[in-house]
């Protein structure tokens, strides 16, 4: 009944196209699974968070894994033509998708941050077995801890989020990279993103209601919704 209703309100609020190029890239991680074969890796479905060893008292704040389209990332990569000089963090980086095609753009150190120990361990194991070139592999490193955590000292200059955290939890993370950015006096980018769905989430208001936030890019990619902010550095 779920995948019905979301399909009527998909078709109703972003017509025929987009639905059935969302559907296709649905069929394709789930059935086809395409990135996984080219790249020798296990990235692809969906884990419940609670079937893992986080603390149940953390599960409110976050929600399941599920891997970013990669047709609609390389893309949103290519569109944003981020400098490769730059450090790219995925916090909440589950079996390491995100962090593969990053690294394959060319950003020079990528971070994979994830609270769950067994995802940390296959996102590392797909590494050892990825189709990337030496090179790229070597940027990559997968970080098991908090994110909260983590943005304390943080170096990155872009960070992704795929709909990880609760809504508490990525405000949050969004303040604590807004003062890291501060301290350090230089920009930082926020890639956040989401399944193509209706009405919009909270995370998405909160971004493009945030006055320190100037919009990079938004737009809808084979059923992902990508939402690009910059924190400036204030004079």
């Amino acid at each position: 009944m779920y995948q019905y209703t979301r399909f009527l309100n998909l078709l109703r609020n972003f017509g025929l196209k987009k639905t059935l190029i969302s559907l296709a890239s649905s069929l394709d991680d789930q059935f086809l699974r395409s990135f996984d074969r080219r790249y020798r890796v296990t990235t692809s479905g969906q884990i419940v968070l609670s079937s893992t060893s986080i603390d149940p008292s953390r599960l409110r704040q976050a929600t399941s894994y599920a891997p970013v389209n990669a047709w609609a990332f390389r893309r949103l990569l290519k569109i944003l033509k981020l400098p490769t000089t730059g450090q790219f963090a995925d916090l909440g980086c589950g079996l390491a998708r995100a962090c593969i095609i990053a690294a394959e753009y060319g950003f020079e150190k990528v971070t994979g941050v994830e609270l769950a120990d067994e995802l940390c361990a296959k996102a590392r194991e797909n590494l050892s077995s990825c189709r990337l070139s030496p090179t790229q592999i070597a940027s990559i490193r997968i970080v098991h801890q908090d994110v909260l955590e983590y943005c304390e000292n943080a170096e990155e200059d872009v960070f992704f989020m795929f709909r990880a955290f609760s809504f508490e939890l990525f405000q949050s993370v969004c303040a604590k990279l807004a003062d890291r950015g501060a301290q350090l006096k230089k920009p930082v980018t926020i890639i956040y993103t989401e399944r193509l769905n209706w009405p919009p989430t909270e995370e998405t208001k909160a971004l493009s209601d945030d006055r320190s936030l100037r919009e990079l890019y938004r737009g809808v990619m084979f059923g992902q919704a990508f939402y690009v902010y910059r924190h400036e550095v204030q004079s």
